[in-house]
């Protein structure tokens, strides 16, 4: 079979079942693998991408379909293990596979054999070669060395190539945009607009390996985080008060620390890490006002509300114990889509204290961009053309805000309620805040759709709490 009969076979299906297993895995065993292969055939699967040389032969028994062969195994003097050497080439073409799959990266192979070397060996033989590469420069590299295709199977998976959450599609874009030999999608597709995404940007086929036929990756990826061992920490650093709760595992808020917001970020830090120390507590959870990364816990953008604020890091090196940290409205969002009544609903959280915050959770993930920025709703103009902020925010009201301030944050509450309903279709909009469970607006929130935080005044706490003790899933 030639490349081009093979890609004329995945104009009709493009899904590529990479059928493997994780090592030690109870379905490393090739009457196991062939039965997955057979299942995926049996759908509509029509090529497959196998591993090492008894899998290969039992499934090539058992089936016609074209294989992508490869062969894993570790060297001593290289971390290149996909089809590493000349060795692992002759193997493949005497499996009888019909494109050989390997390691394209620049990095030093086994007996400092090159990529070159192979791919002439493969062309030799009749075969073409499937390179696995890491980056644009791995592909430009791969090209360079004669392969026929391409393939992001590495990407996210070297010391040369960032990790991504899911697939790397910006990597695929690239490289489709550079080439005109077949360009193939793998690595982290797990749900099918992945897969029509990486068929819109380019790629001739997507390779799904552990979503298909990985037990102990879909396993793994679908088990529920464990309970803390002890109990955990929980901060919420507003405009006004900075506070320190300790929760039992079972969320169960034990004790609050609170003082007035400190003026140097070192001091706030060093304050938060002095009611570590006196608690014991074994992970804490940050909610901050302004924008956390929550890669790196760095707050990188914050309003004035908060002093000498930007430049902050929430982490287990400041801090002494594993630390998760994310804007205060993302926070309580979460806190509030972990308890029972909101659970797998769509529920937005509008977050009025001393300045206005929101946050919005779908499908049991925080909605949020790749540096942990949230929506923000405090900045849009309201009623009038003053920001929401400027009409609702406790430091924009006095503390005993006049009648004409009450309808003024009244209406601008109101459009609030509006502008959430038509971005974010939410099931739910909880309201929380000093402002927002104050006697004089909390009367309004009686409609269908529209309730107080079951967390009272202390919704930041909790979903600070609930970013430790129900990790939300990786978004960024």
């Amino acid at each position: 079979m030639t490349l081009t009969s093979l890609i004329d076979l995945l104009a009709q299906s493009p899904l590529i079942a990479s059928v493997q297993a994780t090592e030690g895995s109870a379905s490393d065993d090739p009457y196991v693998l062939t039965k997955l292969a057979l299942a995926s055939i049996q759908e509509g699967v029509q090529v497959l991408r196998l591993q090492g040389v008894e899998n290969i032969r039992s499934v090539r028994a058992a089936t016609n379909v074209p294989i992508i062969g490869l062969i894993k195994r570790t060297y001593p003097d290289s971390r290149v293990y996909i089809t590493p050497t000349e060795l692992e080439i002759r193997e493949l073409i005497d499996c009888g596979v019909n494109v050989i799959a390997t390691d394209a990266t620049s990095r030093v192979r086994p007996h400092q054999e090159n990529l070159r070397q192979l791919i002439a060996l493969a062309h030799e033989n009749g075969l073409p070669v499937l390179a696995d590469i890491d980056s644009l420069e791995s592909a430009e590299f791969a090209l360079a060395c004669g392969a026929d295709c391409l393939s992001t199977t590495l990407a996210g998976y070297t010391a040369e190539s960032p990790s991504t959450v899911g697939p790397d599609l910006d990597l695929l874009r690239k490289i489709v945009q550079i080439t005109k030999v077949p360009v193939f999608a793998e690595g982290r597709y797990s749900q099918k607009w992945q897969v029509n995404a990486a068929l819109r940007i380019g790629a001739e086929g997507v390779i799904v390996g552990g979503a298909l036929n990985d037990p102990i990756k879909t396993t793994r990826s679908l088990m529920p985080s464990r309970r803390a061992n002890g109990n955990v920490g929980a901060v919420d650093i507003g405009g006004t008060w900075m506070r320190f709760g300790i929760f039992s595992p079972e969320w169960e808020l034990l004790k609050v620390e609170r003082m007035p917001v400190l003026e140097a970020r070192q001091d706030r830090i060093d304050w938060i890490r002095s009611q570590i120390e006196s608690s014991g507590v074994t992970a804490v959870g940050v909610s901050s006002g302004g924008t956390v990364d929550p890669s790196t816990g760095e707050l990188w953008e914050a309003k004035a509300l908060i002093p000498d604020h930007v430049g902050t890091v929430f982490s287990e090196a400041t801090l002494g114990v594993p630390t998760v940290a994310l804007n205060d409205g993302l926070a309580s969002a979460w806190g509030h889509a972990c308890l029972s009544q909101y659970a797998g609903k769509r529920v937005a959280t509008l977050a009025l204290g001393t300045g206005v915050g929101c946050g919005f959770v779908a499908d049991g993930k925080i909605q949020m961009g790749s540096r942990g920025e949230y929506p923000r709703l405090n900045d849009l103009p309201g009623p009038g053309g003053q920001t929401f902020e400027d009409m609702l925010g406790g430091a924009a009201l006095s503390p005993t805000p006049s009648g004409s301030q009450k309808a003024t944050a009244l209406q601008a509450f109101l459009q609030a309620g509006i502008v959430l309903q038509e971005m974010y279709f939410p099931d739910q909009i909880v309201v929380c805040g000093a402002v927002g469970l104050s006697d004089w607006l909390k009367l309004y929130l009686q409609s269908p759709g529209l309730s107080a935080s079951p967390f009272g005044f202390d919704a930041g706490i909790f979903g600070a709490a609930a970013l430790v003790l129900y990790p939300p899933e990786r978004v960024w």
